[in-house]
């Protein structure tokens, strides 16, 4: 699984380490831009295999990656 994070979201080193820790085996990629910028600087959101995803929290958006 591959992850892209935008560099500019507020919490990002929290929700790398919060990524990593359930999702050991994914590659986790810093970007300065994953095409995303209404929501990125305000909530978690990520392009994980080709798949832009946006949720409320951290824990929402792990919950919603567990599921898929």
């Amino acid at each position: 699984m591959l992850i892209k994070i935008c560099k500019n979201y507020s919490k990002k080193n929290k929700f790398e380490k919060k990524l990593s820790s359930f999702f050991p085996d994914a590659e986790i990629k810093i970007k300065s831009c994953i095409s995303m910028c209404t929501y990125c600087k305000k909530q978690p959101t990520a392009n994980v295999d080709g798949k832009k995803i946006k949720k409320k929290s951290i824990k929402k958006f792990i919950k919603a990656l567990k599921e898929n």
